[in-house]
């Protein structure tokens, strides 16, 4: 199979000849250092420049064998529209949020008209666009909406976000309805430019944040919203141990959950309804940065005999993981994913 059938076969449940190895979901993109040092395009350089990005994301496709694509390589796009600063990080760091653009006054937040027309919006639609060009059917694309209450919480503060889910939940209410429809909009932006799967990330949604009544009260509604009116297929991605949550994020809607390694594959298949897809889970942070190839093998091999749907890394690829390590994933998924 062409490895972009088998990625979306598997998400929709269809036929497939082995299990494939992805990195649709997760906070990390796929671009180790290493590919970077390789084809001389840089971090932060390719975060801003549709072409260095789009290059970028097909050559680490095709050196570490994983079997997507998968633009933006960080989760800032939305927060940075709404007027967060961006301190943007280096080849082998992330960008982060140095400002948050309405901790003092969380009720003035508004969201531009002209959404999809600012920032760096329209570098990611034009990267998907090239992408598609140069990969054509071959290899299926990802890419990312950050979730609801992530989005609120980059704008507003974690800590601040926090204390509105006890003292003013009416008022995350308001703030959250507006975000959600942008958010539909712009994944809805992503298919026509050429994602095959948006992945929504909600980071700031976890159970080491809000509990899972939280979770269910106040951070379901908004996904169930996405999930309804994104036009393709979709996944949802929560950060750490979700073992508490896993229920509701498979209320969602979503046709596929990632999770991490804290999580147990089994136990989230039996607790998620019917076709929901489990993704996951190879440590990212610590077996594919600072585990030697046989170790990453091992967890691929224990993923698979537990029953994952799509073998990937729990949180996407560091950009500090050894190319050996992602190497390794892929040969080992192949190895041991026949059907």
């Amino acid at each position: 199979m062409k490895k972009r059938d088998r990625v979306l076969s598997a998400l929709k449940g269809e036929e497939i000849d082995r299990i494939p190895c992805s990195s649709l979901a997760g906070c990390n993109g796929i671009c180790p250092a290493g590919v970077q040092d390789e084809v001389n395009i840089f971090w932060p350089e390719a975060h801003k420049d549709a072409d260095k990005m789009a290059k970028l994301a097909v050559a680490s496709q095709r050196k570490t064998g994983i079997e997507n694509v998968r633009v933006p390589f960080d989760f800032l796009i939305e927060p940075e529209v709404m007027g967060a600063e961006i301190k943007w990080g280096r080849k082998d760091l992330e960008p982060s949020v140095l400002e948050h653009p309405f901790e003092d006054e969380p009720e003035s937040l508004e969201i531009p008209d002209d959404f999809l027309e600012r920032g760096r919006v329209p570098v990611i639609l034009d990267a998907l666009e090239k992408i598609k060009d140069e990969v054509d059917d071959e290899v299926a694309i990802s890419s990312l909406v950050l979730g609801p209450f992530s989005v609120l919480g980059y704008l507003v503060g974690t800590d601040n976000l926090m204390r509105m889910t006890i003292r003013q939940p009416d008022l995350i209410d308001e703030l959250i309805s507006p975000v959600t429809d942008i958010l539909i909009e712009y994944g809805n932006a992503q298919y026509e430019a050429g994602t095959d799967v948006v992945e929504v990330g909600d980071p700031v949604a976890a159970p080491d944040l809000i509990s899972p009544e939280m979770f269910d009260d106040i951070a379901k509604p908004p996904l169930q919203k996405i999930s309804d009116g994104l036009s393709g297929l979709s996944l949802l991605h929560i950060c750490g141990e979700t073992q508490p949550i896993i229920k509701y994020m498979g209320e969602c809607g979503y046709d596929g959950i990632s999770i991490e390694k804290k999580v147990n594959i089994a136990q989230a298949k039996s607790e998620v309804k019917e076709g929901v897809k489990i993704l996951g889970n190879v440590s990212s942070s610590y077996t594919l940065v600072k585990g030697t190839p046989e170790d990453v093998k091992e967890e691929v091999k224990s993923a698979i005999e537990q029953g994952v749907d799509l073998l990937e890394p729990g949180c996407g690829i560091s950009p500090l993981a050894p190319l050996e390590n992602v190497k390794a994933m892929v040969e080992a998924t192949k190895e041991h994913g026949r059907k």
